[in-house]
């Protein structure tokens, strides 16, 4: 079963909209002051992840941008796994592999307890982030 630990929390954060099916999926600054969208391009760097279910546009949001948090697998993960979001604000692996085709992805933080595509994984955020660079 996935879990949390001790996160920051993004001060003032607002949803952009009806975020109310979105618990645990990425997000990231939308261009209104302090509101926060879905993250959806393929391995954008994001601003954290979704830890309540806001209902409306500028109803608060609270944003985990460091620390260890549950979130939204897209796919199957593992221990160990670098990981960053998928089109859709849900957490894919990242390959760091410099050919392959997460080339150019960011990745955002590392899996501790995997998880089943579409369940919910334990990651960290907020560590280093990088991208993926070409050979």
């Amino acid at each position: 079963m996935a879990f949390e630990g001790v996160q920051t929390a993004i001060p003032g954060a607002t949803a952009s909209g009806n975020l109310s099916t979105k618990q645990y999926y990425c997000v990231v600054k939308n261009t209104t002051n302090n509101q926060y969208a879905l993250a959806t391009t393929d391995g954008e760097v994001i601003d954290g992840i979704l830890q309540n279910k806001p209902n409306a546009a500028n109803v608060p949001a609270n944003i985990a941008m460091a620390g260890v948090s549950r979130v939204v697998a897209s796919e199957t993960l593992s221990a160990g796994d670098l990981w960053g979001t998928d089109s859709a604000g849900k957490a894919k692996i990242i390959e760091s592999s410099n050919t392959g085709a997460d080339v150019g992805d960011f990745v955002m933080g590392r899996v501790i307890q995997g998880a089943a595509s579409g369940a919910l994984a334990t990651v960290t955020i907020g560590a280093p982030q990088y991208k993926v660079e070409s050979a």
